[in-house]
């Protein structure tokens, strides 16, 4: 119970009781039930060649279709190495992703994915949405 004190300036102060309402915090300490897990590894890249040739030899192009058939601006996807459009676009993507279909995993470990194996990140989101059923516009 939080106690509150109101002073006034002609009397002596008063204390007010009032009960202040309880905060809950609940700590999760395992994924909730129904969560799934990738249909590929992160390492499957060569499953699927198209994606693999594309992501580590036309990257931005790739990125940005990833980006456009998540329903995204392009802007999102075209961000590289090296910076660019919008940094942390990749990580965001993957994060987005992974919520809307209850995909296993944390933002930590999208940020670690997408910031040490860019490619191999992207492909396995297009081998995703490929098993999803998600349009093809490449």
């Amino acid at each position: 119970m939080a106690y509150t004190t109101t002073y006034h300036q002609s009397q002596p102060a008063v204390v007010v009781q009032q009960p202040v309402s309880q905060v809950t915090t609940t700590v999760v300490t395992q994924q909730p039930s129904g969560m799934k897990g990738w249909s590929s590894g992160q390492c499957d890249c060569f499953n699927d060649m198209k994606s693999c040739l594309c992501a580590f030899f036309l990257g931005n192009c790739f990125y940005c279709t990833i980006s456009t058939r998540m329903g995204e601006n392009c802007c999102v996807g075209c961000s590289g190495y090296g910076g660019g459009c919008i940094p942390g676009g990749h990580m965001a993507m993957r994060s987005r992703f992974r919520g809307t279909h209850n995909i296993q995993g944390s933002i930590c470990d999208d940020c670690i994915v997408s910031s040490f194996c860019l490619p191999c990140a992207m492909c396995q989101l297009s081998r995703e949405m490929d098993a999803l059923g998600y349009a093809s516009n490449c």
